[in-house]
């Protein structure tokens, strides 16, 4: 089997990371002037877009123009911001206009633009080589930049079944459980996939993954 190396960035949630509180007022724009902002509003690793208010400006439509992770134009309506959070359906590489359309005028309501949190979670399955005989499977991970906490894990359920939840299991070396420092393991357990969950953090990790025989 060929290596395996993947970079998985990720970031916390952050609510005003695109715009600041401020008012929404009728055919007048967002000001874009979150911490993102000087970067010219990328985000990355790309990710969704959220309104949120402590008020109820249910009466506004937001329209998020900008690029999405494939660098496409795009844009996306959000609405129903009422004491809460809404979040686009779009993940986001680049916020360039956030347009405001409302018949209510408002005084002392504000608002927030920001992102969801990207890359946490379990991620993708990567699926091994089965029929390598005597196999030693090396995992290494490395936190390139930020911190991180993560863990690996394992499945002997067909990855290539989309039908069924894959039965995940925690790696058989503990100290790729909940690890949040770079980590080097091998075992011998056969493992039909592996896969990376992010607990949390704000960074990049990077793994490399090489199954050899014995043989």
């Amino acid at each position: 089997m060929r290596p395996i190396q993947k970079v998985i960035t990720f970031a916390a949630a952050d609510a005003d990371s695109v715009a600041t509180a401020q008012t929404p007022v009728d055919g007048t724009d967002i000001t874009l002037d979150g911490a993102l902002v000087s970067n010219g509003a990328i985000i990355d690793p790309p990710a969704a877009v959220t309104i949120t208010s402590a008020d109820n400006v249910s009466d506004v439509t937001f329209t998020v123009v900008g690029y999405d992770a494939d660098n496409n134009s795009v844009s996306e309506d959000l609405t129903n911001v009422n004491a809460n959070t809404v979040t686009s359906t779009t993940i986001f590489s680049r916020v360039i206009a956030i347009y405001v359309a409302t018949e209510t005028t408002y005084t002392t309501e504000t608002v927030t633009v920001g992102t969801a949190e990207a890359g946490i979670g379990n991620g993708a399955w990567w699926p091994l080589d089965i029929y390598t005989p005597n196999q030693v499977t090396t995992i290494s991970a490395n936190i390139t930049s930020g911190t991180a906490t993560y863990s690996v894990q394992y499945t002997n359920e067909d990855p290539f079944d989309t039908s069924i939840t894959q039965l995940a299991v925690a790696h058989p070396v503990a100290a790729l459980t909940s690890a949040t420092a770079d980590q080097t393991a091998f075992t011998t357990t056969l493992m039909r996939a592996v896969r990376v969950n992010v607990a949390s953090g704000t960074g990049a990790l990077r793994v490399n993954v090489v199954q050899q025989s014995t043989a």
